[in-house]
């Protein structure tokens, strides 16, 4: 009796959360305002640092887009690779400038901030340095209405089979954000692709109060929009995606996941800490029933709770997986359900013992 009604919790859960919320997400996003947003507004705004890397892609996005914004503003934030270099071989043939922080200024906030005071548009579109996106990225932007703060899509991309599993968990997070905005309001923002209004900035920004943690920059702007009432939308569709390939390596993957979490608990959101309480709750609800069953020597009613409950999962999941072609993380849904305890168990155990790293700094939380 417990595993049915687990599962029917379970499953009208995702029913509404992810199926309905994900349904509603697009018609409340295109509610038509006065404007659309005009490219010659947009200021794009790229911090870096170390990234010689990743640049040549980001460049070559940026020379195959069909229309380009108002200006690129790149923020070098103490570089010590030949990045700087790279950038101003290429400001004679694309709208780029290429700025540095100065010697007592460090990090993505000042850098965002640097790029923000030197800015002409009256939007500003935040992307990192390591993404990369289609041709008609930048003329879709010019489809949205003008709101004062647009969620758009960062997807993860494994570049290898041995990456894609580390997709699996960020894109059901991005599943379930689309269902709140579609039902509440989003609860997560990337600053890896985010347009906002100058003018609504100027207004809600709370930089003060968290200036002096590294991370999160997004997040906290979130915060301060979402407090100050601002028409905040999100979307998820494919043409206003951008994407960045997964960490190597285990380690790199960790340091990303730790900064993940220092900045999340840093925002203080209630409302978001109370959907985490709900979700470990379901889990903890789960893996103890797998494991009486187990005990029990219960194998039939085990086999059924896993796979009814990996069905739902794939089920609901699916259209967001598939929205950005990212089939092969959605077949690895049923060994997330074997991999996610240990996994989750992990980052509890590095919380108070591991320092995050973002390019060579320890991440200050």
């Amino acid at each position: 009796m417990e595993i049915e009604i687990f599962l029917i919790g379970y499953g009208i859960l995702l029913l509404c959360l992810v199926g309905l919320g994900g349904a509603l997400h697009a018609s409340k996003a295109s509610v038509l305002t006065d404007e659309l947003i005009s490219l010659q507004r947009i200021s794009v705004l790229i911090p870096f640092r170390n990234e010689a890397g990743s640049l040549p892609s980001i460049l070559a996005s940026l020379e195959q887009s069909i229309h380009l914004p108002l200006e690129i503003i790149f923020i070098n934030d103490h570089s010590e690779d030949d990045g700087v270099a790279f950038l101003e071989k290429h400001a004679n043939t694309l709208p780029i400038r290429v700025l540095s922080l100065l010697p007592n200024k460090f990090g993505k906030k000042e850098a965002l901030r640097t790029g923000m005071e030197a800015a002409k548009g009256d939007f500003f579109l935040t992307l990192d340095a390591d993404v990369f996106f289609g041709p008609h990225y930048f003329s879709h932007l010019e489809t949205l209405p003008a709101a004062q703060m647009w969620i758009l899509p960062a997807i993860l991309v494994g570049q290898s089979k041995r990456q894609v599993w580390q997709e699996v968990d960020l894109h059901i997070m991005n599943a379930i954000n689309v269902g709140l905005y579609g039902l509440f309001r989003p609860v997560i923002a990337s600053g890896a692709n985010l347009l906002f209004s100058k003018r609504a900035f100027l207004r809600v920004d709370g930089y003060s109060s968290h200036q002096h943690i590294s991370s999160g920059d997004d997040l906290f702007l979130l915060r301060d929009f979402r407090k100050n009432d601002m028409d905040v939308r999100l979307i998820s569709a494919s043409k206003f995606a951008v994407y960045t390939f997964a960490p190597k390596g285990i380690r790199a993957f960790l340091h990303q996941r730790m900064r993940w979490i220092s900045k999340t608990t840093k925002v203080k959101d209630h409302f978001a800490t109370s959907l985490g309480v709900i979700q470990t709750i379901l889990s903890v609800a789960f893996y103890t029933l797998l494991g009486l069953c187990f005990y029990k020597e219960q194998f039939t009613e085990m086999l059924f709770l896993l796979s009814v409950k990996t069905g739902l999962d794939l089920l609901f999941y699916a259209p967001y997986f598939f929205r950005f072609n990212r089939i092969g993380a959605w077949c690895l849904i049923p060994a997330y359900q074997v991999i996610f305890p240990i996994y989750n168990l992990v980052l509890v155990i590095m919380i108070p013992v591991f320092r995050a790293q973002w390019k060579g700094r320890n991440v200050v939380s």
